[in-house]
């Protein structure tokens, strides 16, 4: 028996772009259909695909193992005792049956054998494809003890840190919990990922804009870019004027195929505030407003909560992240807090030296010699946000409907705060 397969163990990195490692072993057929088969495999570009051997134990840690079985045309009779013999106790997460024989009498007999999926002998690269993605997302789904959370950053007040901020707590998530974890980039016009990343996007947001097209998982996975780190990110458009092209119905969209792929979805929702901002907001189970020890920033604050709740948004309520805390300024975090009318979530200390070699090198703060006291902190962030992930929330109005809703007399007055 193999030792248990761990994905993270001797396997190469994944391009961009790749979701799940997949994990198959063929069985059946002689040495030619083997090869026919494992050569088939190989022309598919979009996965990755690691070949282990038969014995290998399937769901042993994070892992799972997909069967690919060539069956003997010959033999119908055989199939079903072919099938339990080769996937005792459920042992692999799927059975794909292979046949040389594509008539509708045969696919129902492999089916009826226990097969989870048919494909023809050898392979069509391109159904092969849509099979096993189709079989790694069901195998996502099924795992239900994997809690699942979006969360979104804003801040109305420029130069506050949201974008790095964004960045440094996705990847303290991912290095944390080990969950498959991605980012989204809102901040459509100053795109500042790929320089926080320090990696230029192969592909990009635009390339989901047709609206004539639907947004699946399919077709998201392809324009996703893949970080050394292991995070998965959606950069902005190439271009600042491509932004005009994302539109909130197209940012709904894709968060709700990135909530089924991801355990973990951060989004920088920027400065700059839309209708697909609200879109995300809603459907956030955590909305991080991010500010700093400045008069400019309070006021901006103080702006937004206003709005917040002219919106009336109740899915979920904002928590304020004071950024770049300096303990020797007269702006406490007291005197914030009397001004929000609302306590401080979290303070992340200010640490000049750890930016500024992050700048220069280009490496995430957990590649850094200095910047321990911000990770630690970032990591508590972490842990305090991944908690039981909320459903998704419903369909709710417009941004113009809030709006128009807002300003009717029944709501009231804002309790103070503009």
């Amino acid at each position: 028996m193999s030792e248990a397969i761990t994905p993270q163990e001797n396997q190469p990195a994944r391009k961009s772009g790749r979701l799940r490692p997949l994990f198959v072993a063929t069985a059946g057929g002689d040495d030619a259909q083997q090869a026919a088969l494992k050569n088939a495999l190989g022309q598919i570009k979009q996965l990755e695909i690691n070949f282990v051997e038969e014995d290998a134990q399937g769901r042993s840690g994070a892992a799972s193992v997909i069967l690919m079985l060539i069956l003997d045309r010959d033999n119908p009779d055989g199939w079903r005792r072919e099938l339990r013999r080769r996937n005792p106790d459920q042992r692999f997460e799927s059975v794909i049956a292979l046949l040389d024989d594509d008539s509708p009498i045969a696919l129902r007999a492999a089916l009826r054998a226990g097969a989870d999926d048919v494909l023809e002998m050898p392979p069509d690269p391109d159904r092969a494809y849509h099979t096993l993605l189709r079989v790694s997302e069901l195998s996502s789904r099924r795992d239900g003890a994997r809690e699942k959370i979006v969360c979104s950053l804003v801040s109305v007040s420029g130069g506050v840190g949201v974008s790095h901020l964004s960045v440094s707590l996705a990847l303290a998530m991912n290095r944390l919990f080990e969950r498959r974890t991605v980012l989204m980039e809102m901040d459509l016009q100053a795109a500042p990922f790929a320089v926080l990343l320090n990696q230029d996007p192969e592909h990009s947001f635009s390339e989901l804009a047709d609206p004539t097209s639907t947004i699946d998982s399919i077709r998201l996975e392809s324009v996703l870019c893949k970080h050394e780190s292991g995070l998965y990110w959606l950069a902005a458009p190439n271009r600042i004027e491509e932004a005009e092209l994302i539109s909130a119905a197209t940012v709904e969209a894709t968060l709700k195929v990135l909530r089924e792929l991801f355990d973990v979805v951060v989004i920088d929702c920027g400065t700059h505030l839309a209708e697909s901002s609200i879109v995300a907001w809603e459907r956030s189970d955590h909305l991080l407003y991010v500010l700093d020890q400045t008069v400019t920033s309070i006021r901006a604050a103080q702006r937004f909560l206003a709005l917040y709740q002219r919106l009336g948004i109740a899915e979920v309520k904002p928590s304020f992240i004071l950024n770049r805390y300096n303990p020797a300024s007269p702006i406490t975090q007291e005197r914030i807090e009397r001004a929000l009318a609302q306590p401080i979530y979290v303070r992340l200390a200010r640490e000049d030296k750890a930016f500024a070699e992050q700048q220069i090198t280009g490496a995430d703060l957990w590649k850094i010699r200095s910047g321990s006291v911000v990770r630690e902190q970032l990591e508590g962030l972490a842990r305090k946000l991944y908690g039981a992930g909320a459903e998704e929330p419903a369909q709710t109005r417009s941004l113009l409907g809030r709006l128009l809703h807002g300003l009717s007399p029944a709501r009231g007055k804002n309790n103070g705060i503009d």
